[in-house]
């Protein structure tokens, strides 16, 4: 057998080298018995090495690795390149052989061409395992100071997370805080890895491990990170104190809050104005700026009094916790309850959200339908006990259900904030940006000021009174399937008859590519359009010639089923019926036709308002790119400047020059972005220590209509165009209106990072008959993003991954 000649104190060699150097120094964690051949022993002698093999692993399975030379050098890493082989009978002389020869046939050049040093690992395997996985000490791309844990606690594998399988989970545990954790599985792990640290005086490490049923760690490979070179150093002080600002400021938040029902808060990325969505989880400040100008900051609430709901003063909903944007979860509760609902019954309901919230952390992107109640649909007395056990006694039961009914009826029947009054603003606003088209690279920052009052005068409030109708229009559709009124297959058919702002889109694309639309009309409607609404970095559709050029070419799918399998909606009188008597129940003045005339034009002018202002917005935008071109700053520069700065310029440059000014100003922000790009923070906030440990949340998606399909998939990330996405699933982050153009094409399903069961790709999804999952997650969508093909089953609730692109 092959053995170590003077390779230091730990022996950083081979992998087989690497664990003979540390065995003899660690007592946290055991290195499974193992012995290591090199390819020249096996070519020239196999016959006594597989003798010797064999009697020192007779009666043990074993595991048989690779340990190339150079496999795991300070420069790079293969770490996954080659074969490992599991579960091998140690004593069996074939079985070992072949498993010998598939991890030498694995290296470059074969059993024939590959170089004569390396070697193979052959390890006792270990049974037994109650979680397997890798540990890197330090944020692989940007080294920040975290160690993050990927591991399988299902499989009982210890090669699932390495081999590139769909059953990890990931943990962040920032390297100061491991002390907190009350797992003493993990404790153990990070016991075992700072022993290790310690052992080889290097703090950059990628450990493979497993833990048994009684908590033992079994280390099986310590190789040394090899992206430290792109590290930024300085990261770990920045974030220890960035993440010891937010946790006093939350601490501050988890009280209770004068005026604010609800005895404590919790944030999260996606409840109500689910800001990730529509502006990513790591924004630049000039996007952030605008999204809590235009929406977070008084927008909401306004807009929720104006309907009658209730009205928590003094504070924004959203908050940037170390650069990423939170909701707050108890505002946002306390604004979906009725203005008329006795504060006492207010706190009670609000304390039950937020513990929901808490205690099923997967509903963090359905609070308005599977956490909140915030209308009286027809399956209230369901929901209520599944989401308000226990919170109100019979008599505040009956007072809730009294104000969420006067509530709901003045709104469906157009009694307060009606649809129609708001359309006439949004319009209104339609017709100013018709006004100055072709314009909005002219105008200066006093007219940037009057845009922006106009999108929340005329855009953004109404915007959100009509996206609250959308929300209880989709209720009331929801609670006649949750009751069998309705199946699944009726809303499906329903929702197909909806014509949104994007079954325009592809119908005047098809008139463009017939020739029928003028080009300058077409660009006049949708040149807007934007993958980011509120990324001035990301392009509108008049400024991409390429993807409307390649739109014009390009065959324009129908908007009707491929297969020929769509129906038209039609209520039976039996169902209609029904409906009326559950109108009639619940006190409702209106008959059936004109509740489902309510639905469809709730979700239409959802869709609709979202259109409009996001125009007027995009022009604003482009007025400020204009503006800093002729002042000497790019959009990227920009992008890191709050949108006030700008506005307040000429009052506060101080003798400097603009130019100097804002970019100075861009400089100091790109440097406080670098910490919001190595901090790692949860989907929800409940408590302080979420700051500190941090597991990857598994999400529940929503998925849109009934269909099955299987299929490649391609990634979309923004200004891109890619002309193959026909016959595929097209994968993205985030939807938003820019992304569009893909449904004048006939794409095979959907599948996105963020998104609700509301959000507007559901609806477009859902109008077009499109198979998709809306807000996969984190895992599940880097899940996608490591296979070629994926299984869309939506009757199922099913998103399975068929093959990977890496092992």
């Amino acid at each position: 057998m092959t053995r170590i000649t003077e390779v230091g104190r730990f022996g950083f060699g081979t992998k087989a080298e690497t664990l003979q150097g540390l065995g003899p120094s660690l007592e946290q964690s055991i290195i499974p018995d193992f012995s290591f051949i090199s390819v020249e022993e096996w070519v020239n002698n196999n016959e006594s090495v597989i003798d010797t093999l064999t009697r020192r692993f007779k009666h043990k399975k074993v595991a048989v690795r690779s340990s190339a030379q150079g496999e795991d050098s300070n420069e790079s890493t293969m770490a996954g390149e080659f074969e490992s082989l599991l579960d091998i009978n140690g004593g069996d002389t074939e079985s070992l052989s072949q498993a010998i020869d598939t991890i030498i046939e694995s290296y470059p050049g074969g059993l024939e061409l590959c170089e004569r040093n390396h070697q193979v690992l052959i390890q006792v395997y270990v049974n037994n395992v109650s979680m397997s996985g890798v540990v890197f000490t330090q944020d692989l791309n940007t080294g920040a100071p975290y160690y993050v844990i990927n591991y399988d606690d299902v499989s009982g594998r210890t090669d699932s997370v390495t081999s590139g399988e769909q059953n990890g989970r990931t943990l962040f545990v920032h390297r100061n805080s491991q002390h907190t954790l009350n797992s003493p599985r993990f404790r153990a792990v990070l016991d075992a890895v700072a022993e290790i640290e310690a052992v080889t005086e290097i703090d950059a490490l990628d450990i493979e491990f497993a833990v048994d049923k009684d908590n033992r760690v079994f280390l099986f490979q310590v190789r040394k990170i090899t992206t430290q070179a792109n590290w930024n150093r300085g990261m770990a002080l920045r974030i220890r104190d960035a993440i010891k600002s937010m946790s006093a400021f939350a601490a501050t938040r988890f009280q209770p809050l004068s005026g604010v029902y609800g005895s404590r808060s919790l944030f999260g990325q996606m409840p109500d104005w689910n800001p990730v969505e529509m502006i990513g989880s790591r924004p630049r400040p000039l996007a952030v700026s605008l999204y809590q100008r235009l929406i977070t900051d008084r927008t909401w609430r306004l807009a929720r009094k104006q309907m009658g709901y209730a009205e928590p003063q003094g504070s924004p909903l959203m908050y940037m916790f170390g650069g990423q944007p939170y909701i707050d979860a108890r505002l946002s509760f306390h604004s979906y309850l009725p203005a008329d609902l006795p504060p006492a019954i207010g706190h009670k309901l609000v304390d039950g959200w937020v513990q929901r919230l808490s205690d099923n952390p997967q509903l963090h992107d359905k609070v308005e339908f599977d956490v909140a109640i915030t209308t009286l649909s027809f399956d209230f007395d369901k929901r209520f006990e599944e989401q308000c056990a226990g919170l109100l006694d019979d008599g505040e039961r009956d007072i809730f259900k009294e104000c969420l009914q006067r509530l709901t009826h003045s709104l469906i029947t157009s009694q307060i904030a009606s649809i129609e009054s708001e359309l006439e603003k949004i319009e209104t606003l339609s017709r100013k940006c018709d006004e100055r088209a072709g314009y909005h690279g002219q105008i200066d920052l006093s007219s940037v000021a009057a845009l922006l009052e106009d999108c929340v005068d005329l855009g953004t409030v109404p915007f959100s009174i009509l996206a609250r109708h959308g929300f209880i229009a989709q209720s009331f559709l929801k609670s006649l399937v949750s009751l069998d009124v309705l199946t699944q297959a009726d809303m499906d058919a329903f929702m197909g008859t909806v014509n949104t702002v994007a079954g325009d889109l592809v119908s005047d694309m098809r008139k463009l590519s017939d020739g029928k639309l003028d080009l300058g009309i077409f660009l006049n409607r949708y040149g807007h359009l934007r993958p980011g609404a509120y990324d001035i970095q990301s392009m509108r559709y008049d400024s991409r010639p390429e993807l409307i050029e390649r739109m014009r070419n390009a065959p324009v799918v129908e908007t009707s089923d491929p297969e020929g399998l769509e129906v038209g909606f039609v209520l039976s009188d039996d169902k209609k019926a029904k409906i009326q008597s559950l109108l009639d129940d619940f006190g409702y003045d209106t008959n059936v036709d004109t509740l489902f005339d309510y639905i469809g034009k709730a979700t239409e002018a959802r869709e609709y308002s979202k259109f409009v202002f996001t125009r007027n917005l995009s022009d604003a935008l482009e007025g400020i790119a204009a503006w800093g071109q002729r002042n000497g700053l790019s959009r990227d520069e920009l992008s890191f400047i709050p949108i006030q700065t700008i506005l307040d310029v000429n009052s506060m440059n101080k003798g400097r020059s603009t130019e100097e000014y804002l970019r100075s100003t861009a400089e100091t922000n790109m440097k406080d972005y670098q910490v919001t790009m190595g901090l790692h923070l949860p989907y929800l906030i409940k408590e302080v220590s979420d700051f500190h440990i941090v597991p990857l949340l598994i999400s529940r998606p929503n998925f849109i209509t009934s269909k099955s399909v299987e299929g490649e998939i391609v990634h979309l990330t923004g200004n891109e165009v890619d002309d193959k996405i026909d016959g595929k699933i097209v994968v993205i982050e985030s939807a938003d209106p820019g992304f569009d153009w893909i449904f004048t094409r006939n794409i095979l399903g959907l599948i996105t990072k963020f998104g609700g069961a509301n959000s507007h790709m559901a609806i477009r999804c859902a109008e077009f008959r499109i198979p998709a999952t809306i807000g996969a997650g984190e895992q599940l969508f880097e899940q996608v993003l490591a296979s070629s093909m994926v299984e869309l089953n939506c009757a199922q609730g099913t998103l399975k991954t068929t093959t990977n692109r890496i092992r």
